[in-house]
């Protein structure tokens, strides 16, 4: 007879299985829930929290001592059912530990039990002179304590029910915390300690979402009418055809039905602009959550969704916009999931686990809600235009600009022609000189884009070539320029810029250029033109993202610089011109998504050009202007893009037609090292044969001073993908015992990007 008492408890750790606990010490009547319960259990030594998961099913072995539970922490479950099945799901496909989705899905405050409400002291005036007459009799009993009375008037004239905030009372006031102590201890005032959001609070007044156009109100038609069939729909809208309108439209709808939307973005820098569209329409419906937030924050929008019968004034509203993370959300009611570019790799987790795919996660977890999923992007990914192509998903398209407005002109700059010419200005080729200064004199703002930040990749000795590398990796270290210092772009070890080589004693020079040193090319040839850089150097402060866009959005800047986050979702209406400075880099890297995701990412910056007005330009500088994709690209044609590279996926069997997994291997020891990575492979290929490939040597070979080798898994769609995954965990963990290789990590990544 199985053991009422038993439960298996999920740990925030690697660990493979979930332990079994007793709960003798809590009391369950009336049928109380505990499942999704944070507890604190012992784990040797130690106490820690986890989160109950299930009832243990079956008999434990006589031999095994179970220990007891030695708190319940929760009055009610923190964790949903729902959540639950996802933490099931993401530890599954993507072959990691309940323990490491529970870690990465709760505010570490939430895990650690350390949560305190933030609080403020609100000032209250006594009962005893709640009349006007009793009011009027102190002021003249005060007549002698000027600054007492002073501080009685302003609260009457500050407070609101006879109540004012302390911090506002003494701003407001000017008189000090003796005086007003002093009051208190009078009995003529009230101190009251008070629980506060430290969430920003939508003060502002609502509208009505904009009116539609043609297109716009078709897509919706379109769309209703696809998910009558299928519970995913593809939105294939050029840029600046109005698709977060259609969003607002089919959000409006949801919420009048009192469910919840998830509405997803790739980048933080995104949720800046949309907050404020958004906010305009739904006020404090609205909640945005992404890793910016304070813990604490994000536990007090955790528990606000989570707080489903909370009275108005403290409800945080129905419409959740974030970041990849924030589909790890206490939901209730979902009813849509928008995925907004649904194509950027960066909503897949690469580091630490689960490295999961959150358009992935979203369209497993619609599934459980009962609710809908609207992929919108202009560059769709070539693994969901497939699916849409092929019927798994709903598709709808929106080939035109909002207002008829013309997609930007794109002009390719030859540098191997420019360079020999001499026309060019440090990395900036004449012809795009001459532009910047045209659009200048316009009035216009110019966006420029290079996918580097720092100064230079690296320095090097002009005699002997000695270049600075990482002492953890094998990579060469970035130049910033700033604050003089060679900083390590893979484990952000850094250390000041040496001047001189230590063998030849000559001055290093910087090689390549970054977003700080165009940066500083393009004061040199604008002097009068104001300047700002949005990388992640300098949005690393909570509020930076928000401080730069509004001041490019208010024109107080003239021509923003800037990495990928420059290129996706951000609308101005000013910007006429947008450069890419060094297009070719995108497309020489060594992955089969390369020209995938240049193009997408080019497609993306071009369309922040003529959002508004007259029709933009694009001026790429390219050794390589006759090559294919900048062909696609001058014409928008995602298509002729996609045909080309879904033909090559075909015969090479990459996906969509085959799912890819990614074995990383790593040790502090190179031989230990490649005995176990040879030995993996050999026993890997023994059981899927040519599906795997042979040892993979990384471009970077050692990360924080860990040696690294790969190997890739490449399996049928048609595979038993479940079954694999188990052969490959069952060959790792029969490499990892053995004695040549013990301690080498091996980290699966399912679907890698």
């Amino acid at each position: 007879m199985t053991d009422q008492s038993l439960y298996d408890i999920i740990l925030p750790l690697a660990i493979a299985d979930v332990y079994t606990y007793r709960t003798p010490s809590i009391p369950l009547q009336g049928g109380r829930d505990v499942i999704g319960c944070r507890v604190l259990v012992p784990l040797g030594k130690k106490s820690i929290i986890g989160i109950i998961y299930r009832k243990h099913e079956g008999e434990l072995p006589a031999s095994v001592k179970v220990r007891d539970v030695l708190q319940i922490v929760d009055e009610t479950p923190i964790v949903t059912a729902e959540q639950l099945k996802l933490w099931e799901w993401l530890s599954s496909y993507y072959m990691c530990t309940l323990g490491e989705v529970m870690a990465a899905a709760l505010p570490s405050e939430i895990i650690d039990d350390n949560y305190s409400a933030a609080t403020t002291q609100y000032i209250q005036l006594s009962p005893a002179y709640l009349a006007k007459e009793a009011q009027e009799q102190l002021l003249g009993e005060l007549k002698r304590a000027k600054k007492q009375e002073q501080l009685v008037r302003d609260f009457l004239r500050l407070a609101q029910n006879y109540q004012v905030e302390r911090r506002i009372l003494l701003e407001q006031s000017g008189v000090s915390g003796a005086i007003l102590r002093t009051l208190i201890d009078k009995g003529i005032f009230l101190e009251e300690e008070r629980p506060i959001s430290r969430l920003r609070q939508y003060t502002g007044e609502t509208q009505q979402p904009h009116h539609l156009d043609s297109q716009q109100s078709r897509a919706i038609a379109e769309i209703r009418e696809s998910w009558q069939e299928k519970n995913v729909t593809l939105l294939h809208g050029v840029t600046s055809s109005g698709k977060t309108e259609v969003y607002i439209h089919l959000i409006e709808e949801v919420l009048q039905q009192g469910k919840q939307v998830l509405y997803l973005v790739p980048e933080i820098a995104l949720t800046t602009q949309l907050t404020d569209r958004l906010q305009a329409v739904f006020g404090d419906r609205l909640v945005v959550y992404h890793s910016k937030f304070s813990n604490a924050e994000r536990v007090e929008i955790y528990n606000n969704i989570r707080a489903k019968n909370q009275e108005p004034r403290t409800k945080t509203g129905k419409v959740i916009l974030g970041a990849r993370s924030a589909i790890f959300l206490p939901f209730s009611d979902l009813g849509l999931i928008i995925v907004d570019e649904e194509h950027e790799p960066s909503y897949k987790q690469q580091d630490p686990a689960p490295r999961y795919h959150a358009r992935s996660a979203a369209i497993m977890m619609a599934q459980w809600y009962g609710a809908k999923v609207l992929l919108g992007t202009a560059t769709p990914s070539i693994e969901s235009y497939h699916n849409a192509l092929n019927g798994k998903y709903g598709l709808v398209e929106m080939t035109e600009r909002f207002q008829g407005l013309q997609l930007p002109q794109i002009t390719l700059i030859d540098l191997q022609r420019q360079y020999h010419r001499k026309e060019m200005y440090g990395h900036f080729a004449d012809p795009l000189v001459d532009r910047i200064r045209e659009e200048l004199a316009k009035g216009k703002q110019v966006i420029l884009f290079q996918n580097r930040r720092g100064y230079a990749p690296f320095l090097q000795c002009p005699s002997c070539g000695e270049v600075p590398k990482c002492p953890n990796c094998d990579v060469s270290m970035t130049y910033h320029k700033a604050n003089r210092s060679l900083v390590c772009h893979c484990c952000g070890h850094s250390t000041s810029a040496p001047t001189l080589c230590p063998k030849c004693k000559i001055e290093y020079r910087a090689q390549g250029f970054g977003t700080e040193r165009l940066e500083e090319e393009i004061q040199g040839l604008f002097p009068e033109a104001r300047v700002l850089r949005m990388d992640l150097d300098s949005t690393r402060k909570k509020d930076a993202y928000q401080t730069i866009i509004d001041r490019f959005a208010k024109h107080e800047v003239d021509i923003l610089i800037g990495t990928q986050m420059v290129t996706k979702g951000l609308h101005f209406n000013d910007v006429s011109l947008v450069a890419v400075l060094q297009a070719d880099s995108l497309l020489n890297q060594p992955d089969f998504r390369s020209y995938e995701h240049a193009f997408q990412m080019l497609e993306q910056v071009s369309g922040r050009a003529g959002r508004t007005g007259s029709q933009g330009e694009v001026m790429i500088q390219t050794f390589d202007p006759k090559n294919s994709l900048y062909q696609h690209l001058i014409q928008h044609d995602y298509q002729g893009l996609y045909a080309e590279q879904i033909a090559e996926r075909k015969a090479f069997g990459f996906p969509p037609y085959h799912r890819m997994i990614m074995l990383t291997l790593k040790h502090r020891d190179m031989g230990r090292l490649e005995a176990a990575s040879g030995l993996l492979q050999q026993r890997l290929h023994q059981a899927f044969g040519s599906r795997v490939s042979g040892v993979i040597v990384p471009s970077v070979a050692r990360t924080q001073n860990m040696y690294v080798r790969q190997i890739r898994l490449t399996i049928e769609v048609t595979a038993n993908i479940a079954r694999a995954k188990e052969m490959v965990r069952e060959q790792s963990r029969w490499v990892q015992q053995q004695t040549q290789c013990k301690g080498v990590v091996i980290l699966p990544d399912v679907d890698p990007m």
